[in-house]
């Protein structure tokens, strides 16, 4: 018996956990964030924090 899991991408585990931020590009930092609607930005880490998603 094979046990296959299917986990959803980062940006969509956020958004799924009613995560308000955009997950784009920041030329700034050089690298992905997660852009909440006050300006803010998050690494993807800091997002899943917040949002209690666990990213192993």
């Amino acid at each position: 018996m094979h046990l296959i899991l299917v986990r959803k991408a980062l940006p969509e585990r956020l958004k799924d956990a009613g995560c308000p931020g955009d997950y784009t590009y920041s030329p700034a930092e050089g690298r992905m964030v997660v852009r909440m609607p006050d300006g803010e930005e998050l690494t993807p880490g800091e997002a899943a924090d917040r949002y209690n998603i666990p990213v192993l």
